[in-house]
Formats: structure tokens, sequence, C-alpha cells
């Protein structure tokens, strides 16, 4: 191996040694480990609606939807969680309960996909106002539970 090949084989080792030791690692046991692959949900479970993780989940979508809708909007339907996920079916109603009628299709359908991370809930998917159940294709598509749409 003449001289510069040797280098360079050193300078991808060390490269890929650096860059190995630099990633976030998870020790199995700890407290993120439980949190990320010990979640609290065993099992598919309706959040009830003063529950705090049910709060804060609309908040994450709260602002797309009141841009979409053009004014304040609220959130009924079923939200399901299970594992590291969570998943919203239902409508968009004004501040009077009313149902919000997104431009477009004119209606109130409303659906939302999280997925908890190291980081915390983060939205994956969300739409206002579709017109089919587009959503059925999330569990190939992101990997979701299916049994988060029964």
């Amino acid at each position: 191996m003449n001289a510069v090949a040797l280098r360079f084989a050193a300078a991808c080792c060390l490269g890929s040694c650096l860059t190995a030791a630099e990633l976030p690692t998870i020790k199995s046991g700890s407290e993120e480990w439980r949190t990320l692959y010990e979640p609290a949900f065993e099992k598919p479970t309706e959040l009830d609606a003063d529950s705090e993780l049910r709060k804060s989940l609309f908040q994450l979508i709260r602002q797309r939807a009141e841009k979409i809708a053009k004014q304040p909007v609220k959130f009924q339907g079923h939200l399901r969680v299970y594992r590291n996920w969570a998943f919203f079916g239902g409508s968009s109603v004004d501040v009077n309960g009313k149902p919000v009628e997104y431009p477009e299709l004119g209606n109130s359908d409303t659906v939302a996909l999280w997925l908890r991370t190291l980081d915390g809930w983060k939205l994956v998917d969300f739409a206002a106002g579709h017109s089919d159940a587009f959503f059925i294709i999330w569990p190939e598509q992101y990997g979701m539970p299916a049994e988060l749409l029964k």
C-alpha cells in the first residue's frame, strides 16, 4: 500500500471513530430508554378532555388550523394514544361550538398524528377540511400503530 492510500485509510478510520463517538446514545434501562421503549400507553387509550397531554397536543396544531380557518378553533373528536403515537380524528369547531367550514371543501373534518421523541411530542401530519379518509395509509406511510385508527 502506498503512503497516500495508507494516510487516506487512517483518516477514514479516525473519522468514522470520531463520528460514532459523537452520536447520541441511550443507555438500556435509563430514564430516556424507559420513556421511549416502555411508554405509558401499553394499549390504545382515549385521552380525557381535561388531560394536560390532550391540551398540549392540540396546541401543536392550533396555529395551523387557525391559519387555514382564519378564526380561533377548538377540537372535538377522538384523541387516542398508543405507545409513542397519538392520533386525532374529529372536527374543528369555532368558539361557539359550531363546525368550522374550512375553505375549498367547506367541512370541519380534522386529523392529526404525533410521535413522542426524545425532544417531546412532534407533529407528524395534519389535515383540516378534507373530504376522504386518506389517513388510513398512515400506518404504512409513517409506521404508526393501526390500532389508533380503530
